[in-house]
Formats: structure tokens, sequence, C-alpha cells
């Protein structure tokens, strides 16, 4: 349902900036670090909306792979901390008999 809604949501997002770039076709003039040039603002709207978008993407990528990492060292603990427990309660045991 999450995914959906999250889906849902993207979709919505481009189609706003659907109606924006076809509501502005205006041409307007762009600086560059090293040039210029003239293009229109939707365009210019929709370079930079991806633009955005793709640094999200990787941020939320990158944050994603190490909780994974996280999570695969704490379930590796884990078990190394579970069977310790399982080997104390055998000695436990074993002692007092």
């Amino acid at each position: 349902m999450k995914r959906f809604l999250t889906l849902i949501v993207t979709v919505l997002l481009f189609a706003v900036a659907l109606v924006l770039g076809l509501k502005n076709q205006q041409i307007i003039n762009v600086n560059y670090l090293l040039a210029q040039g003239e293009m229109r603002l939707s365009t210019l709207l929709a370079i930079v909306f991806m633009a955005g978008f793709l640094v999200s993407a990787v941020f939320a990528i990158l944050f994603y792979l190490k909780l994974k990492i996280t999570n695969r060292q704490l379930r590796k603990l884990n078990k190394q901390q579970s069977k310790e427990i399982n080997q104390l309660r055998t000695i436990a045991i074993i002692e007092k008999d």
C-alpha cells in the first residue's frame, strides 16, 4: 500500500510539472557558468525537476543501502549472541546436575 501511495504521489508531481510546462512557453535567456543560451521555460522546468528527482533518488538509494548493511550486521551479531546464550544455558544446566 505504501509503494502504491508513493507511486501515486510521484505521478501527480510529474503531472503538475507537465501542466506547468504547458503553461510556460516563453523563451528565456539562461546563463551557464561558461556560456549562455535560450530555451523555453517549460524545458528549463523539466530539466530542473528531473535533476532534483534524480538527486533525491540517489540519496534515497544510498540511505537504503546503508540501512541494509546495518541490518545485515545486526542480524549477524544477533545470531552470534544467540549461540553464546544457548551455550551458556547448556553449561549452566550441566553444572546444576
